[in-house]
């Protein structure tokens, strides 16, 4: 869970497959801002505070239904993370679904969005 300073929270669950996926896709800055925030999830779980819910349905066709985001760095930055429930927890907690650019500046790279869908989504 959170540290006792960062208020109420949620425990995660990594995917290591998949967070060694979007990193090999990410560029060095994108690792260092993401790496250190993945391993705080680890540790201490999400605030709420940072989690904002995602469009259920965006204009770029992405289905995120009951999903969250936040943004690395914290509180608006370039990078970001997609969250989901984990159903088969005992107690509340998220899944860790994606990492990355928010809104890429190259149309050929998917945005953290794009790749949360493909992976919830088939």
């Amino acid at each position: 869970m959170p540290s006792k300073d960062a208020g109420p929270g949620f425990a995660v669950q990594v995917d290591d497959a998949a967070l060694a996926e979007d990193l090999a896709h990410a560029s060095a800055a994108a690792r260092a801002a993401i790496g250190p925030v993945v391993e705080r999830l680890r540790r201490d779980g999400v605030p709420v505070q940072w989690l904002r819910r995602c469009e259920p349905e965006g204009r770029d066709g992405t289905r995120l239904p009951g999903c969250v985001k936040f943004y690395i760095p914290q509180p608006v930055g370039r990078w970001g993370a997609v969250l989901t429930a984990d159903v088969a927890a005992d107690a509340p907690r998220l899944l860790l679904v994606a990492v990355g650019e928010r809104h890429p500046a190259a149309a050929f790279r998917p945005s953290v969005y794009v790749v949360a869908h493909r992976r919830l989504n088939g």
